[in-house]
C-alpha cells in the first residue's frame, strides 16, 4: 500500500470527521485523540465483528464482537500489518474486503464469487473452509474512511458469522406443509404451490390480499404473470431452478416492481421422485436493503436502530433505522433533553435503559427491567412496552457508556430492536407444534392398541411417522374364526396425508365390517375416496383375511408393495401380486382376489415403502435385497422378533441420516 501526508496526519491523530448520518456528531465530541477514542468506543459496541486499517494496512480498531468472533485479542492485533488480520479467518496472509476499497476497480474484479459495490461499499459473501470447525459462511461490508478533508486515511470493515443462518435456512427447506401452515396467515411472507408449469396451485392471504383476488380466481394462473405481468419468470427465480432441478433452492432477488425478497424454493416429489410441483416462501426485506443503502458511514454498521446522548441526557445521535422504527426524524430529535426520545415508545417523559447505563443502580434496573442482563458496563433486556405502535410491541434493547482515552465518561449509547414479529412468529409456531403433537396422539390411537390373537398364526405389527403426524397406517378387523388385515400408505406428507389417512380408515373399515369379499371392500372404498377426494390424493392398500379353519389366506392389492412371502425351509421369496390400482385415483375400478395357504414355518412381511426406501448418509436405499437377507437371518424368532431385526437393520443402515418416509410393518408367521 501507498504512504501519503494524509495517512501520516491520521496516524499522528487528526481529526477524523463523521457526517450527519453518524451516531456522533463531531462537534459534540473533544477533539482530537478522544474524538478518535469515543469513535472506537462506538465500533466497540457494535454488535458486528468491526476492524479498520489505516493507508498502510496497520490495524487501528479491532473491536469486541471482532475478538468474540475470532479469538484474537485487540491488544494483540492493533498496530499490526502485512495482512496480519487475515490469519484467524485464512490461516494465511492475503487481502480481504476492506483492502479492495482501497484499490482501482480494475483490481477488485473477480476477487469474490458474490460481490456487489454501491459507491465506495463493497459488500460479499463468502465461505471460508478455514475458519470454525467444517468451515463458515462469511458475509462482509467495507467502505474507505475520510479524514475532514476528504482524504482517504484507511479502510473498515463489517463482518457476520452467517453459518447458523444458512443453517436454519436449510432446515426450513425440508418442511413443506408445516411451511405453508406456519407462514400462511404472516403478513410479510408470500408461499406459492405452484405446478411444472408454473400455474398457481393456492397462494396464501399475504399474496391473494396483495392480488385483490381470492384463492379460486388466481388458481391455474401463471404466477410471473400475474404477479409481476411478465411474459416469463423473474431472473434468479428460485422456483424455476428448484422445478429445474429437482433440489431446494434458496436466493436474493429483486422483483420488476422493485422489492427484494429472500426466497425459498422447496421441489415437491412424487415417490419416483419426479418433480410434481414446489412451494415458494417469499419475505420481503425491501425496507431492510433500502436502509441499508442508505447508510454512508460508520452508522451504516449498525443494524439497529441506535441513539446517543451526553451527560446531560441530550440526544447526540438519532439514526434512520431508529427513525424507521419511532417514526422520529433526526432533526426533530437532536439536541432535545428531559426524556424527549422515551416519547416516541412510551408516550411520557422517562428513563431508559441508556439512563441505567449512565448511572446503573440494581434497586432502579430490576423495578424497571425485571429482565436485565448486565456485562461489565453493557446493560441488555427485553421488555413489552404497551403503547408502542398502537398494540404494544416487544424491544429488545442494549445500552453501554460511551468513554473518552483517559477513561472519562461522555455520555451513552442505546441501540433497539422490535421483536414483536419474531416473538408473534414463535408464539405460531409454538401453537403448531402443540396442534400437532395432538393431531399425532389423535393418529396414534386410531392403530390398534395389540395385535388380536389368531389361532394358528403368530403376529406383530407397527408403525413410525417419519413427521409428527403421517400418511401409513395398518388395522385389523376381527370376525368368525377370520381377522382381517389392512396396511395402507396415503400419497403426501404431513396434515393432509393425516386427514386422508382418518378417512380411509374410516371408510375401509366400514366396508370391511359390511361386505365378506376383499374385492367387493376394495370396490366400494375407492368409489367412496375417490367420489370425495378433491385434491387428487390416493391410497395404496393391501387387504387380507386369514382364515383359523383353512391355514389360509384371501387377499386383494391396491397398488400397495407386494408382501414378501418366505415358505418354510426355501431361503427364496414370493411376492404377492398387486391385484388392482390404488384407491381414489378413480371411480368404477374392480378390483381381483388371490388365495395362498399358510403352513407352518411359513413367513410373510406386508410393509410400506418407508422401509425398503430407507437411506442412509450416501443416500444409498435400504432395498429389498436387505430386507429378505434379514427376514431370512431371523426366521427362527417370533414375528415380534423378526420385526424388531428389520426395524434394528434399518437403524444401522440409516446412521444419524433422518426418516425420510413413514415406516409401517406386519409380520405374520404361520404355526
Amino acid at each position: 500500500m501507498c504512504q501519503d501526508k494524509q495517512a501520516d496526519d491520521a496516524q499522528a491523530g487528526k481529526r477524523i470527521e463523521i457526517d450527519a448520518a453518524s451516531p456522533v456528531k463531531p462537534e459534540s465530541m473533544k477533539p482530537g485523540a478522544d474524538n478518535e477514542h469515543s469513535i472506537i468506543a462506538v465500533i466497540d459496541f457494535i454488535p458486528d465483528a468491526v476492524l479498520a486499517i489505516d493507508r498502510n494496512g496497520k490495524v487501528i480498531a479491532w473491536n469486541r464482537a471482532m475478538e468474540r468472533l475470532t479469538g484474537a485479542k485487540a491488544e494483540d492485533m492493533i498496530g499490526k500489518g502485512d495482512f496480519e488480520y487475515a490469519l484467524p479467518f485464512y490461516g494465511q496472509r492475503r487481502p480481504i474486503l476492506l483492502d479492495l476499497t482501497l484499490l482501482p476497480e480494475e483490481q477488485v474484479r473477480g476477487r469474490y464469487d458474490r460481490l456487489e459495490r454501491e459507491g465506495n461499499t463493497l459488500t460479499a459473501e463468502i465461505f471460508i473452509p478455514t475458519f470454525g470447525p467444517g468451515g463458515s459462511f462469511i458475509w462482509a461490508k467495507a467502505t474507505p474512511l475520510y479524514d475532514s478533508e476528504g482524504k482517504t486515511i484507511g479502510a473498515i470493515e463489517s463482518i457476520r458469522d452467517i453459518t447458523e443462518k444458512k443453517k436454519a435456512e436449510e432446515a426450513l427447506q425440508r418442511s413443506e406443509q408445516e411451511k405453508a401452515a406456519i407462514l400462511g396467515g404472516l403478513k410479510n411472507v408470500a408461499v406459492e404451490y405452484l405446478d411444472p408449469e408454473m400455474r398457481i396451485i393456492w397462494l396464501n392471504r399475504a399474496v391473494t390480499r396483495h392480488l385483490g383476488l381470492s384463492g379460486e380466481e388466481a388458481k391455474g394462473k401463471l404466477c410471473f404473470q400475474l404477479i409481476q405481468g411478465l411474459d416469463k419468470p423473474c431472473a434468479g427465480c428460485t422456483a424455476l431452478r428448484a422445478l429445474q432441478t429437482g433440489r431446494p433452492q434458496c436466493g436474493e432477488l429483486e422483483t420488476p416492481d422493485g422489492k427484494t425478497w429472500i426466497s425459498h424454493a422447496n421441489p415437491i416429489l412424487d415417490d419416483k421422485k419426479r418433480v410434481r410441483g414446489v412451494v415458494n416462501v417469499a419475505v420481503n426485506i425491501t425496507s431492510q436493503k433500502r436502509a441499508e443503502e442508505k447508510l454512508e458511514n460508520i452508522i451504516s454498521f449498525l443494524p439497529d436502530a441506535t441513539f446517543v446522548i451526553d451527560l446531560n441526557g441530550r440526544v447526540l445521535a438519532w439514526n434512520r433505522a431508529l427513525q424507521e422504527l419511532s417514526g422520529v426524524k433526526p432533526e426533530d430529535m437532536l439536541g432535545k433533553g428531559d426524556y424527549e426520545y422515551s416519547l416516541p415508545f412510551y408516550g411520557t417523559r422517562r428513563p431508559m435503559l441508556i439512563d441505567l447505563a449512565l448511572n446503573f443502580d440494581d434497586a432502579a434496573a430490576e423495578k424497571k427491567y425485571p429482565d436485565i442482563h448486565r456485562e461489565g458496563e453493557t446493560l441488555t433486556t427485553e421488555v413489552f412496552v404497551p403503547k408502542f405502535k398502537g398494540g404494544g410491541a416487544n424491544l429488545w434493547a442494549k445500552a453501554t457508556p460511551l468513554r473518552d482515552s483517559s477513561g472519562q465518561l461522555l455520555g451513552a449509547i442505546e441501540s433497539v430492536r422490535d421483536m414483536t414479529s419474531i416473538r408473534k412468529a414463535e408464539k405460531t409456531l409454538e401453537q403448531s407444534r402443540a396442534e400437532l403433537r395432538i393431531a399425532s396422539d389423535i393418529q396414534r390411537s386410531f392403530l390398534p392398541e395389540h395385535v388380536p390373537p389368531v389361532r394358528g398364526f403368530d403376529l406383530a405389527a407397527t408403525s413410525i411417522s417419519a413427521m409428527e403426524v403421517g400418511g401409513d397406517f395398518y388395522d385389523f378387523i376381527p370376525g368368525m374364526e377370520r381377522m382381517g388385515m389392512v396396511i395402507a400408505d396415503v400419497s403426501g406428507k404431513s396434515i393432509p396425508a393425516a386427514l386422508f389417512m382418518a378417512l380411509s380408515r374410516t371408510i375401509v373399515r366400514a366396508n370391511a365390517t359390511h361386505h365378506e369379499r376383499g374385492t367387493e371392500v376394495l370396490q366400494d372404498a375407492n368409489d367412496m375416496i375417490a367420489a370425495d377426494s378433491r385434491s387428487g390424493m390416493f391410497v395404496t392398500l393391501f387387504y387380507g383375511v386369514l382364515d383359523e379353519k383353512t391355514k389360509s389366506l384371501v387377499y386383494a392389492n391396491a397398488g400397495h408393495p407386494p408382501p414378501l412371502l418366505m415358505r418354510r425351509g426355501e431361503d427364496r421369496f414370493r411376492a404377492l401380486e398387486v391385484t388392482g390400482i390404488a384407491l381414489g385415483v378413480v371411480e368404477g375400478m374392480k378390483y381381483e382376489e388371490r388365495q395362498i395357504d399358510l403352513l407352518p414355518g411359513d413367513i410373510l412381511v406386508l410393509y410400506t415403502d418407508g422401509v425398503n426406501e430407507a437411506i442412509n448418509n450416501r443416500e444409498e436405499l435400504f432395498g429389498l435385497a436387505r430386507l429378505c437377507r434379514t427376514v431370512r437371518g431371523s426366521r427362527d424368532l417370533s414375528a415380534q422378533g423378526i420385526l424388531d431385526s428389520i426395524l434394528k437393520d434399518i437403524g444401522l443402515f440409516a446412521g444419524d441420516q433422518a426418516q425420510f418416509d413413514d415406516i409401517t410393518m406386519i409380520v405374520v408367521k404361520a404355526e
